[in-house]
């Protein structure tokens, strides 16, 4: 199985992918791995040991973490079919509770199998494919949480739609129980077993917005983020940027001018005045030495906008407006196809704001002035952004993604056989900026490190 995932200042863990949308044309059959993927078995042995008079489980990782997977864009389950319910979701059939060995099962006894603990997303089915429907189970849409098992292989379909994190588990509990009822009373006797569950998943990435507007439409108003509130540093989110195989930590992000007109749907409260050219303009960035955070196109990965940290006083501009100064155009326009590219795992803050570039004001000036400066946070990878004294104690401050629960640990010495004890945590994360305190006062020699679990 998969261990906790550690960072010690800069390392960076768990790879990040884009989850595709479903077209619902061309209607397939599920198979095993999903996505019409061909995927081994992973057996989930289950034996009754006589000798020790109690159930045994024994997960066969050989293959490692099965991985839900949406099926391919352009396909979708037939709606007629008992597998309609995982359209438009990410699934695995991998999983195969099977008999270990012979055994007798204790006469008006059954084989039962509990859900105690999981993901709360995380939907589970009896059957797979053309061998069964799929039948909620385990809690799914109202079901008991307890199932019988009937003692034969059988593969369960698990399932998530839209995965918001990278990793999912179920935790089982595995007993002898009432062949009717599955009440354990009267078969206590009988040791019982339990099992954990991963599979790994592929986010469904919701976009992060920019909504840029002015605080009023007349000329002379200043430009506005008009959902500040809600997504600057002060607000405490920090963008979690994911990890990706090229090495580079990512996020889509989508920049949006407000309509002005009917025509783009608007007009929107608080646009920008007819004629203005809306620019997002790259102030500076503060981030891990010798890093830089980038603005590239969906498309080809074509760089639009590059800023270093460290750097500032060179305008760096991305515009958002459609036209590129035509008097009395609307200032709307959209820009979905970005992602936000860090290349180096930590923690970053850009300052940014937004110009009108139009010449259509009095004496060619633009119409708005310049907004205020805005900070926006990120976190890029796993890794402690900030370690600060506070009050005499050890304080480490980073981003925490969602799905994600962080533990801070401490060693008194670095090395090949480094002791590392948790000090402070659990928390949780959710594209938040957190902080860790070491409850004990700082000693001479002290090193940090974050340790992260789904």
């Amino acid at each position: 199985m998969m261990n906790p995932a550690v960072a010690f200042f800069s390392l960076a863990l768990f790879v990040g992918m884009t989850s595709t949308s479903v077209l619902p044309q061309n209607y397939v059959f599920p198979k095993l791995g999903g996505a019409q993927i061909s995927a081994e078995m992973i057996h989930i042995d289950i034996y009754y040991d006589k000798e020790s008079n109690r159930l045994l489980a024994n997960v066969d990782d050989s293959y490692g973490t099965p991985q839900l997977r949406p099926i391919n864009p352009g396909e979708a389950f037939d709606p007629t079919s008992s597998y309609a319910v995982l359209s438009g979701k990410a699934y695995n059939a991998q999983y195969g509770w099977n008999a270990g060995g012979f055994f007798e099962i204790p006469s008006g006894a059954a084989i039962w199998i509990e859900l105690i603990d999981g993901s709360p997303e995380l939907e589970t089915y009896e059957g797979w494919g053309r061998l069964g429907a799929h039948t909620p189970i385990f809690g799914t849409a109202g079901s008991s949480r307890k199932w019988k098992w009937s003692g034969v292989m059988a593969h369960n379909t698990y399932a998530v739609r839209n995965p918001r994190t990278d990793l999912y588990f179920a935790e089982y509990h595995i007993y002898f129980g009432d062949a009717e009822t599955g009440s354990q009373a009267g078969f206590e006797q009988y040791g019982d077993a339990t099992v954990h569950l991963r599979w790994a998943a592929a986010p469904a990435e919701v976009p992060f917005v920019f909504e840029l507007g002015a605080s009023a439409p007349r000329e002379g108003a200043a430009l506005s983020l008009l959902n500040a509130s809600d997504v600057t540093a002060d607000s405490g989110l920090s963008l979690n940027l994911r990890a990706t195989e090229t090495r580079r930590y990512e996020r889509r992000v989508t920049m949006h001018s407000v309509p002005a007109t009917a025509e783009n749907g608007g007009p929107a409260d608080q646009h920008a005045g007819l004629g203005a050219c809306v620019q997002f303009e790259l102030v500076s960035l503060k981030g891990p030495n010798g890093s830089s955070l980038a603005f590239k196109t969906t498309n080809g990965g074509a760089t639009v906008a590059s800023i270093n940290a460290g750097e500032q006083g060179r305008a760096v501009r991305i515009r958002v407006t459609a036209h590129e100064g035509l008097q009395e155009a609307d200032p709307y326009g959209r820009l979905d196809g970005c992602s936000i590219v860090a290349d180096t795992p930590g923690l970053y803050y850009l300052e940014f704001r937004l110009v009108d570039t139009s010449t259509n004001g009095t004496g060619g000036l633009p119409i708005h002035a310049p907004s205020n400066p805005y900070r926006i946070c990120f976190q890029a990878g796993l890794a402690i952004g900030a370690l600060q004294i506070r009050s005499g104690h050890a304080v480490a401050r980073f981003g925490g993604a969602q799905g994600r629960v962080f533990y801070l640990e401490r060693a008194t010495a670095f090395g090949d056989d480094t002791r590392w004890e948790t000090v402070a945590g659990p928390l949780a994360g959710g594209d938040r900026l957190l902080e860790l305190e070491d409850p004990q006062p700082l000693a001479s020699n002290a090193f940090y490190r974050l340790r992260v679990v789904p």
